[in-house]
C-alpha cells in the first residue's frame, strides 16, 4: 500500500481510503483542502508578478509599475470549490492593496507564466526593461548634449567696463554676448567677450529669446508695469540658472568659438580704422591741415550781441606747439571790411599749448566782437600764426591759403 496514493475519509466511527486510479465517478464530488493549501502556497512564494498589460483587469496608475508591464500581486486566501478552488489576490504596491480579484485555479493553471509571471521568470522582462532605459539614456544624453551645446546671446543693457590684466575691455550698449555659465554664488551670468570671461550682472543685459510668458502674474493686484516684468521669460537664462557648473566646459566652447569670429571682426574692423586713421595723419602731414573744426560761438545771454569763434587745432608738425594765434576780420554783406559796435574790424587772439605733434586742442572764444547793428555779414580767418617750443614760428596768411590747410569738413 505504501506506494500507492489514497484518499482519506475520515468519518465518525470509520476510515475509507480511496485510490486515486481507480477514479470512482463520485470521486469529483469531493475536495481535498488540503491539496490546494499546499498548491496555493507554492503559486503564493512563487507567482509574485501579474503582467497587467496582458491580464485585462483594472490597473490603476497609482501603483508601482515593475519592468514595464508587470505588478506585483498579493495573495489574499483560497476558497475550495466543487470544480477545485478559486484564488483570491489583488494588486499592491508593497505597502497598498488595490483592487481585490478572483481567479479560479483551473484559470490560474491555464494561463500562468503567461498572465501570471514567476519570479524566476522575469529575466526577459528586465531585459526589456533594462534596454529601454538604456535607449531612454542614450536619447537623454544626445538631447541634453544638443542643448547643452546651443549658442545663448544676451544683449548689454548699458556701457560697462572691465579691467582685464593690463587691459580694459568696454562692453558697449547693445553690443551681443556670448552668455555659457551662470555663477550662483555671485549671482551673475558669465560671458565670454573679446577673449575674456566676464561676470555680468542680470540687470544689465536682455537674453534674446526672452519673450512674454503667457501665464498671468500671481499677484492680481499688481500695477501694468509689474505684471508685465512677471510675465517676461527666458528660456536660455532659466537653462543656464538651472545647469550653474553643469556641462559648462561645452558650452564655453560654443561660446568662444562665437566670440572667435566676432571679436576677430572686431579687431579687423578697429584694423581698418587704424589704418585710415593713419593714412588720414599722413595726409595731414604732408598737407600741412592744422584746422579741422570751425565754427561760431556766441554769447549765451539772448540779450548780447557779442559773439566769438572756435577752433579744433591738430598738431601736423614735427614739433610741440607753445602759442596758436588767430587774426580774425569782419566783412560786410558787400565784401568790404566792416568794423563792430565798437570800432573793431579785425582781431587777434592767442590760444597756448602744448600740443604735442599728432594731438589736437580746441580754443573758442565768445566775445570778440559785439554787432548790435547787425552789419557783419561774416567773419573770416585771415593770419594764423604757430609758435613751437623750441621758439621758432610758422605763419599761414591769406583766407584762401588758410583754407588749404583745413578738412573739408571743418566749417560747421
Amino acid at each position: 500500500y505504501k506506494n500507492k496514493n489514497y484518499i482519506v475519509l475520515k468519518g465518525e466511527n470509520e476510515i475509507i481510503l480511496f485510490k486515486e486510479d481507480d477514479s470512482p465517478l463520485y470521486l469529483s464530488s469531493f475536495v481535498s483542502k488540503s491539496y490546494w493549501k499546499e498548491k496555493y502556497d507554492l503559486y503564493k512564494k512563487d507567482y509574485i508578478y501579474i503582467d497587467f498589460k496582458k491580464y485585462n483587469q483594472i490597473h490603476p496608475e497609482r501603483i508601482t509599475i515593475e519592468y514595464d508591464d508587470l505588478t506585483r500581486i498579493e495573495w489574499q486566501g483560497l476558497e475550495p470549490t466543487e470544480n477545485g478552488a478559486n484564488f483570491y489576490m489583488c494588486e499592491f504596491d508593497g505597502i497598498n492593496t488595490y483592487n481585490k480579484f478572483k481567479v479560479t485555479s483551473t484559470f490560474f493553471e491555464e494561463f500562468k507564466d503567461v498572465y501570471f509571471i514567476n519570479k524566476d521568470n522575469i529575466k526577459p522582462y528586465v531585459e526589456k526593461y533594462n534596454a529601454r532605459l538604456a535607449q531612454e539614456k542614450r536619447e537623454k544624453e544626445i538631447s541634453d548634449s544638443i542643448n547643452n551645446s546651443k549658442l545663448r546671446l544676451a544683449k548689454a543693457l548699458y556701457d560697462m567696463e572691465f579691467s582685464e590684466e593690463n587691459s580694459t575691455i568696454n562692453i558697449h550698449k547693445g553690443d551681443t554676448l556670448a552668455i555659457f555659465s551662470y555663477d550662483p554664488s555671485r549671482e551673475k551670468f558669465i560671458a565670454r567677450f573679446q577673449y575674456s570671461n566676464l561676470l555680468l550682472n542680470p540687470e544689465k543685459i536682455h537674453f534674446l529669446d526672452t519673450g512674454m510668458n503667457l501665464a498671468p502674474a500671481q499677484n492680481p493686484f499688481a500695477s501694468k508695469e509689474t505684471k508685465k516684468e512677471q510675465s517676461k521669460y527666458s528660456a536660455d537664462e532659466e537653462y543656464l540658472r538651472a545647469k550653474g557648473e553643469d556641462g559648462k566646459e561645452m558650452r564655453f566652447n560654443v561660446a568662444a568659438d562665437y566670440d572667435d569670429i566676432q571679436t576677430a571682426k572686431f579687431l579687423n574692423k578697429l584694423k581698418s580704422t587704424i589704418e585710415e586713421l593713419e593714412k588720414e595723419i599722413a595726409f595731414k602731414k604732408k598737407n600741412q591741415i592744422f584746422l579741422t573744426g570751425i565754427g561760431y560761438e556766441f554769447d549765451s545771454s539772448k540779450y548780447s550781441n557779442r559773439y566769438g569763434m572756435r577752433f579744433d587745432v591738430y598738431n601736423c608738425f614735427n614739433k610741440t606747439i607753445k602759442y596758436v594765434e588767430f587774426t580774425l576780420t569782419n566783412y560786410n554783406a558787400v565784401g568790404d571790411v566792416q568794423r563792430d559796435d565798437i570800432g573793431r574790424s579785425s582781431r587777434t587772439v592767442r590760444g597756448i599749448g602744448p600740443i604735442e605733434p599728432g594731438e589736437g586742442g580746441r580754443y573758442s572764444w565768445d566775445d570778440i566782437f559785439w554787432d548790435d547793428r547787425d552789419v557783419i555779414s561774416r567773419t573770416s580767418l585771415t593770419n594764423v600764426k604757430f609758435t613751437f617750443m623750441d621758439g621758432t614760428t610758422r605763419v599761414f596768411s591769406g583766407t584762401t591759403n588758410i583754407r588749404k590747410h583745413m578738412t573739408a569738413d571743418a566749417w560747421e
